[in-house]
């Protein structure tokens, strides 16, 4: 059976998706729709937006980027191991989403402008801006959890949904147009950590496969 993922030809937000598919070995694969479709078919898109994902071997419609990642975790045991761990993945899944929403409107409102990667920057990346008012979302405090974890992986002994969300984040910010040097420079421990997640089997494979889109976005920035 395969799990579908209903989308446009970007990576945007259902990446997390088809990694956690990757490295689970679930297979899948992308149909894309149109922009009208998601609106006027609200029986089939409740919200009006996607992703989507069915799962042919449940029949679930799933909608909401995040709900996809966590149906995934969940049936291929990418949750945690008890409670206290499942807790721990979704705190990491909702600061990877609080990182994602500063993102976008970088791109599409910023749109990579001198002056906006600077302030992004001063905001959500330098160390010396911890104390300041980010909305929860900086480097900092995913680096700080990590070294907390044990510096390997952020929830148990093994990689979680969790690990493949804070890669995909990471990874997006070390591109050449976005902050390479100085993710390297103050976070030595995520990319070390983004490095280990492409070195994963099925992960690996994916991002070297025609699958792995190229545009990360639909405006042909960042």
């Amino acid at each position: 059976m395969t799990f579908t993922i209903y989308y446009f030809p970007i990576r945007g937000r259902a990446e997390v998706a088809k990694l956690v598919c990757a490295y689970a070995k679930e297979p899948w694969k992308l149909v894309e729709h149109s922009y009208e479709e998601q609106k006027n078919d609200l029986d089939t898109w409740p919200f009006g937006q996607s992703p989507r994902a069915v799962d042919e071997d449940s029949g679930a419609n799933i909608v909401q980027s995040n709900a996809i990642i966590r149906h995934l975790a969940r049936k291929h045991k990418l949750y945690g191991a008890n409670e206290e761990e499942m807790t721990k993945v979704d705190i990491l899944l909702d600061a990877v989403e609080d990182l994602r929403m500063k993102y976008v409107p970088l791109i599409y409102v910023g749109k990579l402008e001198p002056k906006a990667k600077e302030e992004y920057w001063k905001t959500h990346g330098d160390k010396a801006g911890i104390n300041g008012r980010n909305g929860g979302a900086h480097f900092e405090y995913l680096e700080r959890l990590l070294k907390k974890a044990g510096g390997t992986w952020f929830v148990g002994p093994a990689p979680t949904a969790a690990d493949l969300a804070v890669y995909d984040i990471i990874h997006l910010h070390l591109r050449d147009q976005l902050f390479p040097e100085e993710m390297k420079a103050q976070y030595p421990g995520l990319v070390a950590h983004h490095d280990r997640v492409e070195a994963l089997p099925g992960v690996k494979e994916y991002l070297a496969s025609p699958d792995r889109l190229a545009a990360p976005n639909n405006n042909g920035l960042g």
